[in-house]
């Protein structure tokens, strides 16, 4: 069984969850220090820009962490998070430009999204998708609802609005049935599905990414720098534009 503090070393502090996502990634890229310091959250926070709110909001079931190792500016809710551009620059820069990020921008469709996990292998790239969360399942979706959708017939199970805010999780893997499939999100609390682990349909992750609140979302593919061209001809490919979007106010959750 895993203990409290286990668990909350795999969870993000609060309003992190870009920079949770992102050194993440980084370290499990083999990359663990940048000029003697310890690559972690705060650190990708501190370069990325990350601002943060008087009093954030923590999903239910989830433990409120605000033991930030660096000063980030307090403003106020509207205005906090982190910019996909912010912590894009993080990413490279950590990296000393080893990974660089493609900022992917819509038109989103679910075929778009399929075929862009079927992909990213391949690419050996990390998708960290900046998204609406409401607009998801709950992380916790029934097994009539998974099984509806392995099988092609969408399913009408309710949608997660307690927490419905711009939020940075990974698309790490598309899981399919017989006829419909379903995406792996590894996400930055482990109170979310199992250890932070959850299915959601890629017709929600694309609707999720079209946010519909007026901000945008988006996906930074997370590449090693020789990559790039290839991930930039996938673009083209799914027919996607390049470039980054606008998700401030409100960067993240």
């Amino acid at each position: 069984m895993i203990d409290e503090q286990t668990a909350l070393a795999e969870q993000q502090k609060d309003s992190l969850c870009g920079p949770f996502t992102a050194s993440r990634i980084l370290r499990e890229a083999g990359i663990s220090e940048w000029r003697g310091k310890s690559i972690d959250q705060d650190l990708v926070a501190l370069h990325a820009g990350t601002t943060v709110p008087p009093h954030p909001d923590v999903p239910r079931d989830a433990t409120s962490l605000q033991d930030y190792r660096y000063e980030l500016p307090v403003v106020d809710a509207e205005r906090a998070g982190t910019t996909a551009g912010g912590l894009a620059q993080a990413i490279a820069l950590l990296s000393a430009d080893r990974l660089e990020c493609v900022p992917l921008r819509g038109p989103w469709r679910a075929d778009a999204v399929e075929r862009l996990l079927e992909l990213a292998p391949e690419l050996r790239a990390r998708l960290i998708a900046n998204l609406r969360r409401g607009l998801l399942w709950s992380t916790h979706p029934s097994p009539e609802a998974i099984l509806s959708e392995l099988a092609g017939e969408p399913s009408d199970e309710p949608r997660d609005a307690d927490w419905d805010v711009g939020h940075f999780v990974e698309l790490t893997t598309l899981v399919r049935g017989h006829r419909g499939a379903l995406v792996v999100v590894r996400d930055s609390y482990p109170s979310f599905g199992w250890m932070g682990h959850h299915l959601q349909p890629p017709r929600l992750i694309a609707e999720a990414l079209v946010r519909g609140d007026g901000r945008e979302g988006g996906i930074l593919a997370v590449v090693p720098a020789e990559r790039t061209p290839a991930a930039r001809d996938v673009a083209a490919e799914l027919q996607l534009e390049l470039g980054l979007w606008d998700n401030s106010p409100g960067g993240g959750g």
